[in-house]
């Protein structure tokens, strides 16, 4: 079984027992939840508050700046009001320099199952001595950046509340324009279905009115203009990115990371890999994968190769000071006219 699978698989478990136990109200003692997703640690500490919000929330603790062992030991030992359990919500507290002594740590182990510790962090040590005790004794869910299989299962859900319809392909074209940030495909899916109204399908047309390529995708239009050399297009782009205010330090940095991903892919394919294997190697959505390779089959390897080299020249006149940055990005879009296509 592949890494990424088995991630995905543990994930599934992990987050289904958790639901499971939030809706029955049968808690074990500890849970860390961890990972660069803060929708997700978000979406799971409103659940956790919910759950124990009875009575006004008066078995909630949020721990803030007080972080003295005899003062948390106390709160924990303290017995829940009228309630099983009572809740202790620590959010990024096992990092930094304000964090939780290692006095507390230890007494994780044995600490009352009458109280429930909720921690929050996006990076964690797995070898530490709080990561062991916490998968010993209770629930470790890490909320990473999802896989497309689960982004278009999120997404799906808001237009199926809302009993709107949507095809696979027309799913797809959403998450190409809102890559993996959830909260940006939350925020995508309810413009799209208010513009809808009292509609029930979703249309490419509201996909195209309500959400707006990312600025990477731009990019991506961009070097396709360049290559086959369509000026009108390919400043139409250039003026799209400067009014979403990206500097032409950025600018020129996306065009050189995008030029080296083609380089790459048109390498790869030339070796004869798979998609599949490009996308593992790249770590790239497989939508995304699929664009690359078909814009690399459309280029020569030198025309890559030369356009690279103009994009590492003038890295380097910048660097002298030669020429300034923006003009610098205006001389290549500029540029004379190239057969950049086989």
């Amino acid at each position: 079984m592949d890494v990424k699978r088995e991630e995905r698989e543990n994930f599934a478990k992990v987050q289904k027992t958790l639901l499971e136990e939030l809706k029955s109200g049968e808690f074990h003692p500890l849970y860390l939840l961890h990972g660069e997703e803060r929708y997700l640690l978000s979406y799971y500490k409103k659940l956790f508050l919910k759950a124990f919000s009875e009575n006004e929330g008066i078995n909630i603790t949020q721990i803030e700046e007080n972080l003295e062992t005899k003062n948390l030991i106390e709160t924990a030992e303290t017995l829940p009001f009228f309630a099983p359990y009572r809740l202790m919500l620590f959010d990024g507290k096992i990092g930094g320099k304000k964090k939780l002594s290692d006095d507390f740590v230890q007494y994780l182990k044995t600490s009352p199952r009458t109280t429930v510790m909720l921690f929050l962090e996006e990076k964690v040590d797995k070898r530490s001595s709080f990561y062991k005790t916490v998968k010993d004794r209770g629930l470790i869910l890490p909320c990473t950046v999802q896989d497309t299989d689960f982004l278009e299962r999120f997404a799906f859900q808001f237009f199926k509340k809302e009993k709107k319809q949507i095809t696979r392909p027309l799913l797809q074209k959403l998450l190409e324009r809102t890559g993996n940030n959830m909260y940006r495909i939350e925020a995508e899916c309810q413009k799209v279905i208010s513009f809808l109204g009292e509609e029930i399908e979703v249309t490419e047309e509201s996909i195209e009115l309500c959400v707006k390529k990312l600025p990477e995708d731009k990019i991506f239009d961009l070097i396709e203009a360049l290559g086959r050399g369509n000026r009108e297009t390919l400043f139409r782009y250039y003026g799209d990115l400067l009014q979403l205010e990206e500097s032409p330090t950025k600018i020129r940095s996306m065009i050189k990371n995008n030029v080296t991903k083609l380089l790459i892919v048109r390498e790869m394919l030339t070796e004869g890999k798979a998609e599949r294997d490009i996308a593992q190697a790249l770590s790239m959505e497989p939508w995304r994968v699929r664009r690359f390779c078909s814009e690399a089959r459309s280029y020569t390897l030198e025309a890559l190769e030369d356009l690279m080299h103009a994009l590492l020249r003038l890295e380097e006149e910048i660097r002298q000071g030669k020429i300034a940055e923006q003009l610098a990005l205006e001389v290549l879009l500029c540029g004379e006219e190239k057969d950049y296509f086989s």
